[in-house]
């Protein structure tokens, strides 16, 4: 069973378990993308589930909303270093949900090794202005 976390969506969080054939989606609004665990462990209730059982995390990790993308990486490496189990990156315009990409999202996890962190990628430099001023 493993975990994807999908940040880099423009207005919102997607989230999904994937164990064996089947897959457990949630979905949020982008703001709520700081809610990545609540929605996680709300799949693991739904399906009876500890977070001892995942196996790997896949996470897209960019080009996408800025502060979004960090947030969904961040969870990402800290669910990995914690629970000890792979993860790996996926970038946004090679991510896909049907039963292919995800065998070769597992194939992946399978493969890497525990204690690895992904970074995240951004398609330009972040956009950071002054505070504005009210008068």
């Amino acid at each position: 069973m493993f975990f994807i976390i999908n940040t880099a969506i423009q207005g919102a969080t997607s989230v999904v378990l994937v164990k064996g054939d089947s897959f457990y989606k949630k979905t949020a609004a982008a703001k709520e993308s700081g809610k990545i665990l609540v929605l996680l462990d709300k799949l693991l209730k739904k399906i009876k589930a500890k977070k001892e059982d995942l196996a790997g995390v896949v996470v897209v990790n960019g080009p996408g909303p800025f502060t979004s993308v960090r947030q969904g990486v961040v969870v990402a490496n800290a669910l990995g270093r914690l629970l000890d189990i792979p993860i790996i990156g996926v970038r946004a315009e090679e991510f896909n949900l049907d039963k292919k990409s995800v065998a070769d999202y597992e194939a992946k996890l399978k493969k890497s090794k525990a204690g690895k962190i992904v970074l995240p990628f951004y398609d330009r430099e972040p956009n950071i202005t002054k505070p504005k001023v009210s008068m």
